[in-house]
């Protein structure tokens, strides 16, 4: 009686001990998917709605459009761009909690059928097939990708919430009035770019 008791609690123990195994691996799996590749090179500040549809606007997005967002953070801008333009929509950041989440807010909107959403370094991004390209972030990074802002097609557009690229002159600079107060900047180059040292 003894030796079968002692059998049914090892047998317990081994089984809850397989259980926490396996669950504390679940838990492992999900933060791992939590890190990003690399780290990123921006945290995520929220581009207002108003100035979400000035850059569209301003970047005179139709359907005929490729929409890339570089650093696209909880995907409102190519969600915008696919519900008010129908534009066909890419987003890409280095944050998966970022990526999912844009991923989900792409879903609630109904709008996966023209929007995809990815994890990627945007510094290693093909951008030669779009002709709309959406930004929000620092000045040094909006620089660093004028190697490859230079291989759009010509007429591709380039707008940018605040941030300007140094040596590179802008064909429109906005200001736009914020309803809750403040004010934001937005910027818009059309390829080829005109450099500040150009004859």
């Amino acid at each position: 009686m003894k030796k079968k008791l002692f059998g049914s609690l090892v047998i317990c123990q081994v089984v809850l001990l397989t259980c926490l195994i396996l669950q504390a691996g679940v838990i492992w799996a999900q933060d791992r998917r939590d890190i990003p590749a690399r780290t990123p090179d921006i945290h995520f500040v929220p581009t207002p709605h108003e100035v979400v549809e000035i850059m569209l606007r301003l970047a005179d997005v139709n359907k005929k459009d490729i929409v890339y967002d570089l650093g696209c953070g909880d995907g409102r801008i190519v969600i915008a761009a696919a519900k008010k333009a129908g534009a066909k929509s890419y987003g890409f950041d280095s944050d998966p909690v970022m990526v999912r989440k844009s991923q989900q807010n792409v879903r609630n909107e109904g709008v996966g059928h023209l929007v995809s959403v990815y994890e990627a370094d945007i510094f290693n991004l093909d951008l030669s097939k779009t002709s709309v390209i959406t930004l929000y972030l620092l000045p040094s990074l909006n620089v660093k990708l004028i190697f490859q802002l230079e291989k759009l097609k010509p007429g591709s557009r380039i707008v940018s919430h605040d941030f300007d690229m140094e040596g590179v002159i802008p064909d429109v600079e906005a200001t736009v009035n914020r309803p809750g107060g403040g004010t934001s900047k937005v910027y818009l180059w059309t390829t080829p770019l005109r450099k500040t040292n150009s004859r």
